[in-house]
């Protein structure tokens, strides 16, 4: 997949998916799968056009945690079978008007013959431009559009929104069957207070920067990916870690079954597979590494048991 940071001509004729995509959840799935498809059905390159920022944020002024990193979504979408991605500074289009951006980015820059969008698909300047607008604009280039309906889940639109709600819940299995995946981070380890090697059972710790999404405190059952791509089991706690206190929030990990080694400055992904326990203050070291160990027990039992229902 070839990245554009910036909007280039095209060369030949295309499918455009439209949307911020974050998360790359079953909807946005949709909306980038039709797109691709067009390469074999109809011969058109299969484009994503995206922005950097979240658009809400800059629109509304809004605070909006990200559910992952653009560098992350890239590869999501390069998975998906897009040909072209164009990760799009939003100010860059902000204040054009949606007949502006169908004619100068749609038409003549893009050169779509048919361009894909979520059933709630929002554009021009100030976002008050719908896929209604957007398919009466794009006829008058010959230009289809199609505006697909949501992937739905428990009776309800899946979306970014939900996806965040269940994280702050807790609520992976949720989380999981809206991504079609489960929910990871891939951080880089940095140097801890080496508490845990005193103890036993030594840990690598990433902080969570400040524009990603915190899911509920707590600890987690996790599959840790080495550096061979196979998966081991985890169990993450995610907070302020209050027996011992933090600065800022981290991951903190420890492989029942597994030395890691030396990891400072690599980066490490962990997939969260299932909510063990909220966080929780312990009075002394002796009950925060029983509690460590039982936490161990659990995560083992939960990795060994969804695995194995993932290969039957």
């Amino acid at each position: 997949m070839i990245i554009y940071d910036e909007i280039i001509e095209m060369k030949t004729p295309t499918a455009v998916a439209l949307g911020h995509f974050d998360g790359v959840h079953k909807g946005h799935q949709l909306v980038i799968g039709n797109a691709v498809k067009c390469k074999q059905h109809n011969n058109l390159s299969p484009v994503v056009f995206t922005f950097r920022q979240n658009p809400a944020c800059i629109v509304k002024n809004k605070k909006i945690p990200y559910l992952m990193d653009n560098d992350e979504k890239n590869q999501y979408i390069s998975e998906l079978g897009a040909e072209y991605l164009f990760n799009i500074d939003f100010n860059v289009v902000k204040n054009i008007s949606a007949e502006e951006f169908v004619r100068d980015v749609l038409y003549k820059k893009l050169k779509a013959s048919r361009v894909y969008c979520g059933f709630n698909y929002h554009f021009g300047s100030g976002g008050t431009a719908n896929s209604e607008t957007l398919r009466d604009l794009c006829s008058r280039y010959d230009m289809e559009v199609v505006a697909l309906p949501p992937a739905m889940y428990n009776d309800e639109p899946i979306s970014s929104t939900r996806v965040r709600h269940y994280l702050k819940q807790g609520r992976i299995a949720d989380v999981t069957t809206m991504l079609g995946r489960e929910y990871s981070y891939n951080l880089v380890v940095c140097k801890g207070n080496q508490l845990g090697r005193r103890m036993g059972t030594p840990t690598f710790n990433q902080v969570i920067p400040e524009h990603l999404i915190l899911p509920r405190f707590g600890v987690y059952a996790t599959a840790v990916t080495l550096e061979n791509g196979s998966k081991v089991c985890g169990v993450t706690n995610i907070g302020i870690k209050p027996t011992v206190g933090t600065d800022a929030p981290l991951a903190e990990t420890w492989l029942p079954h597994y030395n890691c080694g030396e990891l400072y400055g690599k980066k490490v992904r962990f997939d969260i597979i299932d909510f063990i326990r909220g966080e929780k203050k312990f009075h002394s070291i002796v009950e925060l590494k029983a509690s460590i160990l039982a936490d161990g027990e659990k995560s083992i039992k939960i990795f060994n048991n969804y695995f194995g229902e993932k290969k039957k």
